[in-house]
């Protein structure tokens, strides 16, 4: 039987531990305009940071704010001696560059850990910052104790975000780490006879239920980054029910790796 590996209980163990450092610190979020989705993620942060007891100052500029603006606004939270860290929450208007603002808030506010220098860091196999998503994937294959060491471990996407620094963090000598990596992608040939010799196999290509039964063997760890919208409902990359009845275990979305990722970065603002 399979077993469902719920990121609820690894985030609350993150929140309790960030509950009980000290002294304080502060998350300073910028955004602009009223996207949905950068709406509903703000008030999952808001809602986790209460937990965590962390501060939230968030500067809200308008959606037709000038680029000028944008840039004033991450300057003036960067020399505010009442930060620790800062967020840039996408999307921002197509005036601007997201690598321009990464530089102008700098390494030491990078609490998403995307900036040049931190990931430099990581791919040295020396990360201070570890992005929230492949660090709450981290957090939860030593939540459940999930052995990488010698496990192939395919990696379904590329992103600079997500799929780049995992595998680069997987292949540390580390006790998380030390798996025999492959990552594929839109352009991998053959996809699933690399998918169906996994030990472990991370899905994280934005794509709904695209990982089917097919792709995977008797007794695979499946973990699910993806989130998309299919009939009005949230799914995953993998096709949940079906992949289930292969896996020895598997994550749930939503409920899975989602649920730690905003505690991961808020635990970011304690490594700054």
């Amino acid at each position: 039987m399979q077993k469902i590996l719920k990121g609820k209980v690894v985030a609350d163990k993150i929140i309790d531990k960030i509950r009980r450092l000290s002294p304080k610190r502060s998350l300073g979020v910028i955004k602009v305009g009223s996207d949905p989705g950068s709406s509903s993620y703000l008030k999952g942060i808001r809602k986790t940071a209460e937990r965590a007891d962390v501060e939230i100052k968030v500067s809200e500029l308008a959606e037709n704010s000038m680029k000028e603006e944008i840039i004033e606004s991450v300057k003036e939270m960067r020399e505010s001696n009442e930060i620790n860290g800062i967020l840039l929450m996408e999307p921002f208007p197509k005036e601007i560059s997201i690598d321009e603002l990464i530089e102008i808030a700098g390494p030491e506010f990078d609490v998403e850990g995307i900036h040049p220098y931190n990931m430099g860091k990581l791919l040295l196999g020396e990360p201070q910052i570890i992005p929230s998503t492949p660090g709450a994937v981290l957090e939860l294959m030593d939540f459940y104790g999930i052995d990488t060491e010698g496990a192939h471990t395919v990696i379904l996407g590329r992103s600079k975000v997500v799929g780049k620094p995992l595998a680069n963090l997987l292949l540390r000598k580390n006790p998380l780490g030390n798996a025999t990596v492959t990552v594929c992608h839109s352009k991998t040939e053959n996809l699933e006879s690399l998918t169906e010799t996994a030990d472990i196999l991370i899905a994280a290509i934005g794509k709904a239920e695209f990982v089917t039964e097919e792709f995977v063997r008797e007794g695979v760890i499946v973990i699910d980054v993806g989130i998309n919208m299919k009939d009005n409902h949230l799914v995953g990359d993998v096709d949940f029910e079906s992949v289930k009845e292969k896996a020895h275990a598997i994550t749930p979305v939503p409920g899975g790796v989602g649920s730690i990722t905003t505690a991961v970065l808020l635990s970011n603002l304690y490594k700054l």
